[in-house]
């Protein structure tokens, strides 16, 4: 699908989140930050890893993916008339108690699509569960795919992702996580025609990993995405040099929505959704977890300007890809 990239500079529009086990209040915070993202003259939202869902267990995020079939237009399945009332009166703030009981299952991607059409935004929807992919090789245990989902403003797929890079650390007294147990890895790459211009998509430890954003450059990415849930630990001595160093080495913009705060018991998130222009330079940063006890108890959103003309002077002025296509090096 071609899409027109709008004359003048349009406006991103990254949320910040501190998603929970709670479907339908994560999925109100979404809509809330759609709201925020309209009324500052947004083309598109970007979300954060986890939007929809952030697990206690691995159990708990298998027994609580999407189904495949969500992906499929022609198919969708829609969550509940009563779900996709309450997420269309989100969308226009005339609801703001999320706190009833509801008994049908939801669908992050139903939800999501719900969000996109009451508020006639794309949406990059950052990473949510797919069940349904192949099982471990060696256990049989059941996974699912950490999909990055791009939708138009009708509400339809325009590009899946699913995780390359998958989150195994062990961090002593800090960080203890192995993605890999309950998640399959992707294998493509995935570019994408916006409203805002040419994306490429990526998931949060995809960042640390910059040939894969030269390969996602080589097939025309002006923005680069890192929706993530980075760890506390990770994120402070990380986020912002990784960050910028893919901004500067691709000359693309770098837009990375992120969660923040406590989540639950087990897990917190550093926060910090940034955006950060093709020269480096951080255009916009929503603090996080270690700048304000807080953070996250409400959704919000930073914003900035995508200005491609300032991606081709950059490229021109330092043409860092020809030179590095003309490269050639000496075997040790």
């Amino acid at each position: 699908m071609s899409v027109d990239v709008p004359v003048g500079k349009p406006i991103a529009a990254i949320a910040q989140l501190r998603s929970t086990s709670n479907k339908l209040e994560n999925l109100a915070a979404v809509a809330k930050c759609a709201r925020m993202a309209k009324e500052k003259g947004a083309k598109m939202l970007f979300l954060p890893e986890c939007f929809g869902f952030m697990g206690e267990s691995s159990d708990q995020t298998l027994e609580e993916a999407d189904d495949p079939s969500s992906l499929d237009d022609s198919a969708a399945s829609d969550n509940s008339e009563t779900v996709t009332k309450l997420l269309q009166l989100a969308c226009s703030e005339k609801i703001s108690d999320f706190s009833q009981s509801i008994d049908s299952r939801i669908s992050v991607l139903g939800g999501l699509r719900t969000i996109a059409r009451e508020t006639r935004l794309w949406i990059s929807g950052g990473g949510f569960h797919v069940g349904k992919a192949p099982p471990d090789d060696q256990t049989g245990h059941p996974r699912v795919y950490n999909t990055h989902v791009i939708l138009d403003d009708n509400g339809n797929v325009q590009a899946v992702y699913r995780k390359v890079h998958l989150f195994d650390v062990s961090i002593p007294g800090k960080v203890e996580l192995r993605e890999s147990k309950t998640t399959a890895p992707g294998t493509d790459l995935v570019v994408c025609d916006s409203p805002i211009g040419k994306l490429g998509l990526s998931t949060c430890y995809d960042v640390r990993f910059p040939e894969m954003y030269l390969s996602l450059v080589n097939h025309g990415a002006q923005i680069l995405l890192v929706p993530s849930a980075f760890t506390v630990p990770t994120g402070t001595a990380h986020w912002h040099t990784l960050l910028r160093a893919r901004a500067i080495e691709s000359q693309c913009y770098v837009l990375a929505a992120a969660q923040v705060g406590k989540h639950n018991s087990k897990r917190e998130s550093f926060g910090h959704s940034l955006a950060v222009d093709p020269w480096g330079k951080i255009l916009a940063d929503a603090g996080g977890a270690l700048d304000d006890a807080k953070a996250g108890e409400e959704p919000s959103i930073i914003s900035c300007e995508i200005d491609l003309e300032l991606i081709d002077s950059i490229r021109q002025r330092m043409p860092i890809g020809m030179h590095r296509d003309n490269s050639s090096f000496s075997p040790l």
